[in-house]
Parts: structure tokens; sequence; C-alpha cells
């Protein structure tokens, strides 16, 4: 079983190299470091030979088609080693989150799925409020204008007058003859080089596709997971029916605590993340979660 780990990160480069070395290291590892943050404070202390840097960064605007644009880079890269030596799968991870299952179980438990896609597919139609975000045009979201200043106060005041006239972004619409409905799930996911390979192909060969989710929210929970419903791995992939009741809900794979923000986890939270059984974790700091991380480096290798 033969692993990609593809990761986007902005901060935190002690933490990345930790994770990283926590993993099966007969993986290779696809780093997408935020086009703001200063690279070098990352590969000054990561040489891992199998961890390969993005080159050409994204500017990345949380929430944005910019996200994407970064996932995308990561899977190019991923599919150009993939033709060089298979891989079985590819990992989506951010650089704040930390495995809880031993290396052992991760793999066993994707060879003996094999052919199955991690990715959750939640239709969004009569979703009721859940659904708004994704009926609010959100114009210049791929723009990275800090939050407070003057361009950021503009786009959100610019997105409730739209709004407020009653313009909707529709859920439903139409891309190269096809007609899609909005799906949303978790942005992070484990799917095939093939799955892969589809979504980089609509991403660089479908530009009716792609322009609808410049505008639309968080396009990284929509773009991959509406592509995935209206694909051959539909079958393939988790298909969560009924109303949807809050991002836990759509993260099969990550245990993350939404209460207040994302919280970050410390040592006072073991229990709740082993009892969890959930394959990784987010948020982990480095300085705050540190016994934690200790604790479940101990979990995992009994």
């Amino acid at each position: 079983m033969k692993l990609a780990f593809l990761i986007t990160a902005h901060t935190d480069p002690t933490h990345l190299k930790r994770m990283i070395d926590s993993l099966p290291q007969d993986s290779v590892f696809l780093v997408h470091i935020d086009a703001k943050a200063d690279i070098t404070s990352f590969t000054s202390i990561i040489s891992n030979p199998h961890v390969y840097f993005i080159k050409d960064r994204t500017n990345v605007m949380w929430g944005s088609i910019g996200v994407v644009e970064a996932q995308m880079k990561l899977i190019n890269k991923a599919l150009e080693l993939h033709c060089k030596v298979p891989i079985d799968y590819f990992v989506m991870l951010s650089g704040q989150d930390y495995p809880l299952w031993s290396n052992e179980r991760i793999l066993s438990f994707l060879s003996q799925n094999k052919g199955k896609e991690f990715i959750v597919t939640m239709c969004m139609e009569n979703q009721g409020e859940a659904a708004q975000l994704y009926r609010e045009h959100r114009p210049f979201n791929y723009k990275y204008w800090r939050y407070g200043s003057l361009g950021s106060k503009f786009r959100v005041a610019l997105r409730k007058i739209i709004y407020a006239i009653g313009i909707r972004k529709s859920i439903h619409f139409k891309a190269n003859g096809r007609s899609y409905v909005i799906y949303k799930g978790s942005m992070n996911w484990i799917i095939s080089p093939e799955l892969a390979t589809l979504a980089l192909d609509y991403w660089e060969n479908n530009p009716e596709y792609v322009h609808y989710f410049h505008d639309g929210f968080a396009p990284d929970e929509t773009f991959i997971q509406t592509l995935t419903a209206h694909s051959e791995y539909a079958s393939k992939a988790i298909l969560m029916k009924g109303k949807f009741m809050g991002l836990e809900s759509i993260t099969p794979l990550h245990y993350m605590d939404y209460t207040n923000g994302t919280k970050i986890f410390t040592e006072k939270d073991f229990d709740t993340l082993i009892q969890s059984d959930k394959m990784f974790c987010r948020k982990v700091v480095t300085g705050k979660s540190d016994k934690l991380m200790d604790m479940i480096d101990q979990f995992r290798k009994s």
C-alpha cells in the first residue's frame, strides 16, 4: 500500500516536520506552503528525500477557489510521481493535523478497502438554511484582501447587498452541457489516483465547471465532492443522506471540535480523541499540543 500525503500548510514548520515523521516513511509527501508564508522556515528543517515542496505556490484565501488551486497543484505533482512509482491513494491533510491510528492500522484499513473512495458527498438540495451560504454570490472572494482591510469590507458589503436585493446563486448549474447540483463534504479525503486524475482534468479543461465555484462558498468542500457525486466514482464514495447536521457529521476521517472556532487540542482531550476512533485529528499546535502528541505517539506504538 503506497500512499501520497498531500499537505497544505501556512504555519508551524516544527509541527509539519513532526507530522510527516509520524506517517509511513515509504510514502511520498507533497507540501504546498501558502505563498504568504516564508517557505525557507519549512525547507530549512525538513530534509526528508520523500518530501516535495510545490514551487509554484498560491496565495490562499480561506474559503476561496485558491484552496482548490493549491489542492490541484498537489494532485498534479502526485500524479507525476504516480507515473514513476504507482501510488494507491492520495491523502489530503492540513499542516495542523496529526494521526490517531497507528501506521499499520492506516495501511491495513486502506488495503482491505481498496477500491473505495473516502470522500463525503452530501446533496445540498432541500437543505433549507444549511444551504444558504451556497446561495450567496461572493465576488472577489479569490482576492487576498486582509480581513478588516478596506478591500475585505468592500467584498463583504457587496455580498450582502447582492443577497439583500434578491439575487441568489443557484445550487444547480450547467457546464459543458451537463447538469449538476451542489454536493458538500469534508476537504479532507482519501481518493484514488483515478479520481484525482478526473478532478485535475476538470480543473484544467472544463472552465465552465471551474467558473461556477469562483464566487461560491468554500469550494474546497464542494468542487471535488460535486464532481465525484456526478461521476462513475459516486458508488464508491461516502454518500451522506438526510439533513446536514454540521461539519462534524461530514468529517469521517478527522476529529475536529468547532464549538468555538476550530479548537486547539491539548492533553486534556486525549481520551476524547482516542475514543472518537477517527484516523486523524485537527488542530494541534507546537507549544500547546506537545504533551498530547507525546501521549498519542505512545498510544500509536501500543
